[in-house]
């Protein structure tokens, strides 16, 4: 454990960072000796004082949100089966749902926002629990690299019997005016970036009192930074009559590093979430991908970009991830990440041919760029076209004799040139048997430098409508039919 920093303090009292803290107790003793205690193993001073202490610890390290003051969250507490609701402000676009919060899973890294809840702009979240209970701890935690990770809110609680309750306070509305009570104020600002993990606990008594309603008003960072929305990982909150807590385990990572034969580049593979896959994954998936990566890059050449000699394969479940819904696989510049699911079911199947497709996408985009794209307003080719590309590669180049990409009496009617993925790929390779042999070249290289669609009247001699048209007509007359 190397958590660098904590402290306690009362809301309302006062924080203070390790070096303050010999003139703290020299200060406090005088006043409030029974309130003031070192603790010396960890360095942190503690003073407690009105209804509720706030626990603060972080580390730039560490991977378990366990510290010297608080514990790791848990699976089993009262907030996991509450009901989260946002009532003020505006989940950022590259929020994981806030059911994130309360779900029982951390992140694994010090920047995934697809594990992490956070706004744009600050906002407030309503917990209901469900009934009336006694509030036993309320716990946050956070995790970034940077300016994210710093938590600043503070949490209010009601029973909902109050006569002036506002079950909803939005933006603007004062919730000590309307039926809640304050519990305590939250800042991590003081602490450097990585984990950060807060746990409010009662100054006196088991509970912080008998609640059903938690809200949490949560602002932006007030340090200057470019983004400040905090990314929140889980929000605890436990009942004093409950079960006993279950403290969220860390799965152990497992990470190996490979390299080319040559040296040149090198494969990180994530199996972390999948150490069933490990083994399997070392040896059938990296070494196909590790002969394929420097094909690809040979294919697909262009002046002043420079291929990325690294990249990270991760396994994991993809439906956490926003936007992906499980989706196989998915390249992000030089990370590839696979559906564990998608994996495990597709071993002896589609499981490789997925990462050469994803691996082309690394060159399409991973790479280095040296200078500016040549073309003025550069365009990149619309999607369909480095899908496309893709899976040309993939279904013609890498698996051929699985015939995935054929136009057959089943889809030859529907099918467009524009279609994306395999029926695209099978445009790609009748232009490229036709037309125009360098076609892969030439298309990678208008992703880089600018794309047109009068490039194909220049590289054919036809439009794309007319390539489309007859390749259409071609696959028809192949299969013995009519428009």
């Amino acid at each position: 454990m190397s958590f660098s920093v904590g402290h306690e303090y009362s809301h309302g009292m006062i924080r203070q960072a390790p070096r303050l803290v010999n003139t703290t107790i020299h200060k406090f003793m005088k006043l409030r000796p029974h309130a003031v205690y070192l603790l010396l193993a960890s360095g942190l001073v503690s003073l407690r004082a009105g209804p509720a202490m706030v626990s603060i610890g972080s580390s730039p390290t560490n991977t378990a949100f366990s510290t010297e003051t608080t514990q790791s969250p848990a699976s089993n507490d009262a907030a996991t089966g509450a009901t989260f609701k946002v009532i003020a402000g505006t989940p950022d676009s590259n929020s994981a749902p806030l059911a994130a919060l309360h779900d029982g899973n951390i992140p694994r890294s010090d920047d995934d926002p697809a594990s992490n809840f956070f706004f744009s702009g600050g906002g407030r979240i309503l917990v209901d629990l469900g009934k009336p209970i006694d509030v036993a701890t309320i716990a946050s935690y956070s995790w970034h690299n940077g300016s994210r990770s710093a938590q600043f809110y503070q949490v209010y609680a009601a029973d909902g019997s109050a006569k002036e309750f506002v079950p909803e306070p939005g933006a603007g509305v004062d919730p000590e005016k309307s039926g809640w009570k304050l519990i305590a104020k939250v800042d991590t600002t003081a602490n450097k970036p990585g984990q950060h993990a807060a746990s409010i606990a009662p100054n006196t008594g088991q509970s912080l009192g008998c609640f059903r309603y938690v809200l949490f008003d949560i602002q932006k960072n007030p340090k200057e930074a470019r983004f400040n929305d905090t990314f929140f990982s889980e929000i605890d909150i436990t009942d004093a009559n409950g079960p006993t807590l279950e403290r969220i385990q860390i799965p152990k990572i497992i990470k190996q590093v490979f390299a080319s034969k040559d040296k040149q580049f090198h494969y990180t593979l994530d199996a972390s979430e999948a150490p069933d896959l490990q083994e399997w994954s070392s040896k059938n998936l990296i070494p196909v991908l590790d002969e394929w990566y420097p094909k690809i890059i040979a294919m697909l050449p262009v002046d002043g970009v420079v291929p990325s000699h690294e990249i990270t394969f991760t396994l994991k479940d993809t439906t956490r991830v926003p936007g992906m819904g499980g989706v196989p696989a998915y390249a992000s510049g030089n990370s590839v990440v696979f559906n564990a699911n998608f994996m495990r079911a597709q071993k002896s199947g589609e499981a490789i041919g997925a990462g050469i497709h994803e691996v082309v996408h690394v060159v399409q985009f991973g790479g280095r760029r040296e200078r500016q794209a040549q073309a003025v307003g550069h365009l990149r080719p619309p999607t369909w076209v480095t899908e496309g590309v893709a899976d040309y590669i993939r279904w013609f180049l890498y698996e051929p004799q699985s015939k995935g990409a054929e136009i057959t009496l089943r889809n030859v009617h529907q099918a467009k040139y524009d279609d994306s993925y395999r029926v695209t790929a099978n445009f790609f390779d009748w232009v490229i048997k036709n037309h125009e042999k360098d076609l892969m070249r030439k298309l990678n290289l208008a992703t880089n430098t600018g794309y047109s669609e009068n490039l194909w009247k220049e590289w054919t001699g036809k439009t794309l409508p007319e390539l489309g048209a007859d390749w259409k007509q071609a696959n028809l007359a192949r299969l013995g039919l009519r428009e």
